[in-house]
């Protein structure tokens, strides 16, 4: 199969096969031959920021000399950013050979009464089996959905395990109070290894706390009073972290959005719990200010900003980021949203706490699509343009935007990866 065939063939997974127990996954790393007990890994779970927790620890341990693997979701654009090897994706010749060597597995378990792995699932097996062939000494993992039930959670002995910010999102799945979904991302957390988490929620907190508890690990709560933000520019935040262990080191992360920095701490607090890299800090300030991070408060082009913001709490920081925002000019926004998310809470937080200039208003394409009609409805006090077609509206966005402007694009990953795209395909030029 070629490499098209075979992206073809993991998108369709979920049409003809479901859900599976922890037990079905671990079983087939057991016919692996277990490569999770030859990495130290680190695990993360989170509702919003765990993919950039992700991003700062594997960019401090790509930096720290060590062979660092990185397995996350979503992707943006292409289905091997799920799996990096040392800060690059897998090459799609690997990529490949990993998926006939978990399709032969596959066929010989299937046989013996297993039912096909799910469409994470199977990638989560093809990272695996790519860093052991690899060779890798770290693996840093993020949760899919969830956490207790992820497939990622048959890791048993992980170094540290994160838990980044909570809130309500999936809660068709998860849960519909903040307590049971942090109940759910707290079964990463495994005994005696310490947990690292966000701790801004006294109810997620406690669930978190007394989880720990029970289990005889080390909870590290982190919040705003374990930071301090030095200086803000555009296109970067420096901060020191008040703790001893790095007093006087002042840090810099490449985004302007303020929850980096706390993505960042809950970073920096977990390396310190790794032996063999916590005492060389230049390593680490150099991890932390090289990181890339997609779609994050991205800026793509002089006035311009990606940001991947895609549910309530997810949009509230990005209200709050780009209220802040100074700028010499206006502010305007692109947004499309996908229909089970709280589109209206959305709009109404951008309409409210931002009041931008004009909005353009897109939809993505695919079974999730909303329409921009439907969308346009909530901005309806606001000067609105509205197309079907996301490379339209961009560039309707592009040319109406004068230098000192800004020009923020948001509401889903979908869009982002769709934005990306144009800027891959030479269609705008910017920094991508």
């Amino acid at each position: 199969m070629t490499y098209e065939e075979i992206e073809k063939y993991i998108s369709d997974i979920p049409r003809f096969t479901k859900k599976n127990s922890l037990n079905h996954t671990a079983s087939f790393l057991q016919k692996m031959g277990n490569p999770q007990k030859r990495m130290k890994i680190i695990h993360v779970a989170g509702t919003n920021g765990k993919g950039s927790v992700c991003a700062f620890v594997s960019g401090i341990l790509c930096k720290c000399k060590k062979k660092t693997g990185l397995f996350v979701s979503p992707h943006l654009t292409d289905i091997t950013e799920r799996i990096s090897i040392n800060g690059n994706n897998v090459n799609k010749d690997k990529f490949v050979q990993s998926f006939h060597r978990i399709k032969s597995i596959v066929e010989e378990m299937e046989i013996k009464g297993y039912s096909h792995p799910g469409y994470f699932e199977y990638l989560f097996l093809m990272a695996m089996d790519i860093f052991d062939k690899e060779g890798m000494e770290y693996v840093v993992l993020e949760t899919g959905l969830g956490g207790r039930l992820d497939a990622t959670n048959v890791i048993e002995q992980p170094e540290v395990t994160i838990i980044s910010s909570i809130g309500l999102d999936h809660t068709e799945i998860l849960g519909d109070t903040i307590e049971k979904i942090a109940g759910e991302k707290a079964g990463i957390i495994k005994p005696y290894v310490p947990v690292i988490y966000q701790g801004e929620n006294t109810l997620v907190n406690e669930v978190i706390e007394k989880n720990a508890e029970e289990k005889h690990s080390e909870a590290v709560k982190c919040c705003h009073a374990d930071y301090k933000i030095i200086k803000k520019y555009d296109n970067c935040i420096d901060f020191c972290v008040r703790s001893g262990y790095y007093l006087n080191t002042i840090f810099s992360i490449p985004f302007i959005a303020e929850y980096q920095v706390e993505n960042a701490v809950l970073a920096l607090k977990a390396v310190e719990r790794l032996e063999d890299i916590k005492e060389d800090i230049e390593h680490i300030k150099e991890g932390i200010s090289k990181v890339r991070w997609h779609g994050r408060m991205e800026q793509v082009m002089p006035g311009v900003y990606f940001d991947g913001a895609h549910n309530g709490p997810g949009i509230d920081e990005f209200v709050k980021t780009v209220s802040q925002y100074q700028c010499d000019g206006d502010k305007y926004i692109l947004f499309s949203a996908v229909k089970e998310k709280d589109y209206r809470y959305m709009a109404e937080k951008i309409c409210r706490g931002i009041m931008p200039k004009k909005v353009f208003v897109t939809q993505i394409d695919g079974d999730r699509s909303l329409s921009s009609h439907i969308i346009a409805n909530e901005f309806k006090d606001l000067d609105i343009y509205i197309s079907d077609n996301i490379k339209d509206a961009f560039l309707k966005a592009l040319d109406e935007k004068k230098n000192e402007d800004v020009l923020f694009c948001t509401g889903s990953l979908y869009l982002t990866g769709e934005l990306i795209r144009l800027f891959r395909q030479g269609i705008v030029n910017g920094g991508l």
